[in-house]
């Protein structure tokens, strides 16, 4: 009881500095003069600073005498508010904060940013209509643009092809131009690729349906899974395309043997293990569900790897290609000063032009439709671009992290044996149901243009 206590004591008084720091911070924007602005990002790796840089560089040169101030500002998890809750609660918040396009929605229900919707119809450009469909869902609330696409990513099979001829499988099945490959052919040419020592243990393996991008979100999305009913304002987590896919962790937990499988994990995927060590990369794992960043590290740190990439699998043959996304977004927190050359600015940065400068030399997609067209900014990304076309989000839900939260311990229970699907999928209803209904009425419909 007592370490409880004390764990307690420690995360609020974290919280409790992480505040007064965010309130320091801001209380030096509460001077800032019309001409700049102040943005905080979430894209703190060092080539993506660079990237950001490059955008402002641009912008200030179109706009003399404006000055745009870079901030890298990245929470304890995805969707951590409490900087800009202390921030937007102290009249202190800055110009522009870019997010994970997935938390807009929750952020936005407890009035953390301004509501774009009234500039995007007062300007008449028909903006919305600018960005890929799925984007622009992603990044409203109740229908309304409540944050601006920035960048994006996709989903796929990696295969390598060493791997599988060595198994005895032609590569060219998984041809993209042979369409996506059905769950149930993804699993066969993964059993025929595993390999175990005499005692059991494997040393390599075809797949693991459960790794890295291949989660409860990819499934859910893959087995058309319902979400949200609009009817009645619902989550709808014990729906069949949910009990489908927490079936298939509990059958594959059996059939591959989950300890086992995480034995492999820990022998050939150690923690700090160099990059260029990756078990997909030394042929110990054969396929894999990732995203079109994985390309940039091939290229890194695997440059004569032979491999290939195809499209996520689906339930039954016939069924039409089918990818999912993330993303960054720009938005204006709530009480954002000089709210006039904000937008200007985050128009430019999530713009076409602001995009352009951020995808050249990133394993970054756009979000600008008519960028996806330039063949010459994503050459470096395969078959992802066309993938778009056909790729969903994650609903666009106020409890967006509660639902994560949920369903990553309710994967994981049965993953490992400790409950069983229908009883984990009723906790995750149980826990997040009561949650939604506080922001009832709302609707899941398509963003206004």
């Amino acid at each position: 009881m007592g370490s409880r206590i004390s764990r307690t004591r420690r995360l609020g008084l974290t919280t409790l500095v992480i505040l007064l720091m965010a309130m320091a911070a801001g209380a030096c924007t509460s001077q800032r003069p019309d001409n700049q602005l102040l943005v905080w990002t979430s894209l703190g790796g060092e080539i993506e600073l660079k990237a950001q840089n490059r955008i402002i560089a641009a912008f200030e040169k179109d706009n003399p005498g404006v000055k745009v101030q870079l901030v890298p500002k990245s929470g304890q998890f995805t969707g951590d508010a409490t900087a800009l809750i202390a921030a937007v609660r102290g009249k202190t918040p800055p110009n522009v904060y870019i997010i994970d396009r997935f938390t807009t929605a929750q952020q936005a229900s407890v009035g953390l940013f301004e509501n774009l919707q009234p500039r995007v119809d007062a300007d008449g450009e028909n903006l919305t209509d600018k960005y890929l469909p799925f984007a622009a869902g992603e990044a409203s609330y109740n229908g309304d643009l409540y944050a601006l696409p920035f960048d994006t990513d996709a989903r796929g099979l990696l295969y390598n092809k060493t791997v599988l001829r060595d198994a005895g499988v032609d590569p060219a099945v998984l041809d993209p131009s042979n369409g996506p490959p059905t769950i149930d052919e993804l699993l066969e040419i993964g059993k025929k690729i595993d390999q175990k020592d005499k005692r059991g243990n494997y040393t390599r393996m075809g797949i693991i349906p459960w790794d890295g991008q291949a989660f409860h979100a990819t499934w859910a999305l893959i087995n058309h899974a319902e979400w949200f009913d609009d009817k009645t304002c619902e989550v709808t987590f014990t729906s069949p395309g949910w009990e489908k896919s927490m079936n298939d962790f509990a059958t594959w937990s059996k059939e591959l043997g989950y300890r086992r499988v995480q034995t492999f994990l820990a022998t050939y995927r150690p923690p700090n293990q160099p990059p260029q060590q990756s078990p997909f990369y030394t042929g110990k794992i054969g396929m894999a569900i990732d995203g079109n960043w994985s390309l940039q590290s091939i290229r890194d740190y695997a440059p004569k790897l032979d491999y290939g990439v195809t499209y996520l699998p689906v339930p039954k043959e016939g069924d039409p290609p089918m990818s999912w996304a993330g993303g960054f977004a720009l938005t204006m927190p709530k009480g954002a000063p000089n709210q006039e050359l904000t937008w200007k600015f985050m128009k430019f940065m999530a713009g076409e032009q602001g995009q352009r400068l951020y995808i050249e030399g990133q394993s970054k997609l756009p979000t600008w439709k008519s960028l996806l067209d330039d063949q010459e900014l994503t050459k470096n990304q395969g078959i992802f671009p066309s993938m778009l076309k056909d790729t969903l989000s994650r609903p666009a839900l106020p409890v967006g992290a509660q639902v994560s939260d949920a369903m990553d311990a309710a994967q994981s229970g049965v993953l490992l044996g400790e409950i069983t699907p229908d009883e984990a999928l009723q906790q995750v209803q149980n826990r997040v149901g009561p949650q939604m209904k506080q922001f009832c009425p709302f609707t899941l419909s398509e963003p206004k243009g």
